[in-house]
């Protein structure tokens, strides 16, 4: 039991799981019989890079393969000696414990040299080639550029990295990856098969994950489970071996934040610590879940390349879950949960941070949608807060606001324009970068206490919600405007921009002693602020 890795090594190209794109690239060659001389197999440990080398060993060297053929028969002396280790022209080395220019020397330079005994190629495999000395790979450069047309070269290596790029030029390099969840479950599957042992599925899943993509790590477990000695093996049994694991749930976590129940996901969490897991890497789980469904919204060909493999199980579940989460949901708990993960360290209460972090994920997005008067549809669109501000339709207006129970004022657009500069002024002296951000915004009229400042791009508004620089922003306001302001922010493309021409404008729009004195005012706030941000007025 504890050689499965051994037993079921696969012996052809259609039992070796997954790299298909490597596979159908040898098969080819092989079938038109123009074979390259040396090959470059780099990934990581486990994937099937040595398992490879011998099925391309034996195919290139079988003596029943037909003509446009590319499977060994695994049946003729030639198939057979391979596959027993015995077979003279196929030599492995292992450069871990040949590192020497003697040994390349000795091993490969002079062996080449020779015809094959019984075979049409000889063939090297050089494991872990990447541990050869500097000499060792200078000594080898030579053969590998122009080998013997009977010598074929297969480098294996896990840090391409250390391989010198005069060796990688001269190879075909193929670049192996982890083997999927439900790859490794099929190939598990079969072996339990074979060994007549009736296994949960949910125990193939948990082994294969927790293989991370490396099938002879997912067999060596498999071998440690079969060792309990039943014929049937359940997941508690299996448990006695593998330790734990916590998607499930996490998955139940995100359920419940998903539908704003922070009392059941706080309940939960307080379970998992009663029974020992460690609940940073369940944190740790949960943001990783969390990006899973964040690939998957993108675009699903994100998840099945860049995020987990959770099984066919699992996977059913986190997407019904991923339903109920929309964009902004989505943003603001992984941001928050992750946040959490680095609090946790030598806190008093080890459940704390999540259990922080939970509440505030749940409570904020429950206020949000009470300031909108939509608590009762969680997935009303942002721009629902739009009809409450006199703006153009084309303007999306930010869903947070800042209310302050003060005196609630009005002021016509006119008026603000006046006091503007007076505030790109004051402001300046918090923070220099953020006047010439405002600067390029259009403040509209007061109306019951309400400011609107629109921007023309994206990022402006983004700037000025920022918790801190809004602070900033709404204390300034205080200063110039009075008490009692919620300000709110839009963005709308097709603005013009008109820098401090609104004191111009506001100056002439009322000849009079004093609007003549407000204009000399305006003029040396201007001639001010084109001294300290080095710019001109443009007619």
């Amino acid at each position: 039991m504890a050689t499965l890795y051994r037993d079921y090594r696969p012996q052809n190209f259609q039992e070796i799981l997954g790299q298909n794109h490597i596979k159908i690239t040898l098969q080819n060659e092989i079938s038109a019989d123009k074979i390259a001389q040396a090959f470059l197999f780099c990934g990581p440990r486990a994937v099937g890079k040595t398992t490879l080398a011998r099925v391309l060993a034996k195919a290139v060297n079988c003596q029943n393969r037909r003509e446009g053929e590319y499977e060994p028969c695994n049946k003729c002396n030639s198939c057979l000696s391979i596959k027993a280790g015995k077979n003279l022209d196929v030599v492995e080395i292992d450069a871990a414990s040949n590192t020497g220019v003697d040994n390349v020397r000795e091993n490969i330079i002079s062996f080449s040299r020779l015809a094959p005994a019984s075979s049409k190629f000889k063939v090297f495999i050089i494991d872990e080639v990447h541990m050869l000395s500097l000499s060792a790979f200078n000594a080898l450069l030579k053969i590998i550029e122009e080998p013997p047309k009977h010598i074929i070269f297969i480098l294996c290596t896990t840090e391409v990295h250390k391989v010198p790029l005069t060796i990688i030029s001269r190879c075909e390099r193929f670049d192996f990856k982890r083997i999927s969840v439900a790859d490794i479950v099929k190939k598990l599957t079969a072996i339990a098969s074979a060994e007549k042992i009736s296994i949960d599925k949910q125990v193939l899943e948990a082994v294969a994950r927790k293989s991370g993509g490396h099938l002879r790590d997912a067999e060596s477990l498999l071998g440690q489970i079969f060792s309990l000695g039943d014929k049937k093996i359940t997941l508690e049994q299996a448990e006695l071996v593998i330790p734990h694991y916590n998607s499930n749930e996490a998955v139940d976590l995100l359920d419940y934040i998903s539908r704003k129940d922070a009392a059941k996901a706080i309940t939960l969490v307080n379970n998992l610590i009663d029974s020992g897991v460690n609940i940073k890497n369940f944190n740790g789980e949960i943001v990783a879940l969390l990006r899973q469904i964040m690939l998957n919204k993108l675009n699903p060909g994100l998840a099945n390349n860049l995020g987990l493999n959770l099984g066919e199980t699992l996977e059913m579940k986190l997407n019904q879950v991923a339903e109920n989460f929309n964009w902004e949901d989505l943003f603001n708990a992984t941001r928050r949960l992750l946040a959490a993960y680095h609090d946790n360290k030598n806190v008093l209460i080890p459940q704390l941070p999540l259990e922080l972090a939970i509440g505030e994920i749940c409570l904020s997005v429950q206020k949000m949608y009470t300031n909108l008067g939509a608590s009762s549809n969680p997935n009303l669109p942002q721009n629902v807060a739009a009809k409450k501000v006199p703006v153009s339709p084309k303007i999306n207006l930010d869903n947070s606001t800042t209310v302050v129970k003060k005196a609630i004022i009005n002021l016509s657009q006119e008026g603000i324009k006046e006091k503007w500069p007076e505030f790109l002024v004051k402001i300046k002296k918090y923070n220099h970068s953020l006047s010439f951000v405002l600067q390029n915004c259009e403040p509209q009229e007061i109306k019951e206490g309400k400011l609107c400042l629109v921007f023309k791009y994206k990022f402006h508004q983004d700037r000025l919600n920022d918790s801190t620089i809004k602070g900033i922003v709404e204390k300034t306001l205080t200063e110039v405007f009075g008490s009692g302001l919620v300000l709110n922010s839009a963005v709308d493309e097709n603005l013009e921009i008109r820098k401090l021409d609104i004191v111009e404008d506001t100056s002439s729009s009322s000849p009079s002693a004093g609007s003549a004195e407000t204009e000399k005012k305006s003029s040396g706030l201007i001639n001010d602020l084109l001294k300290n941000f080095g710019g001109e007025i443009i007619n």
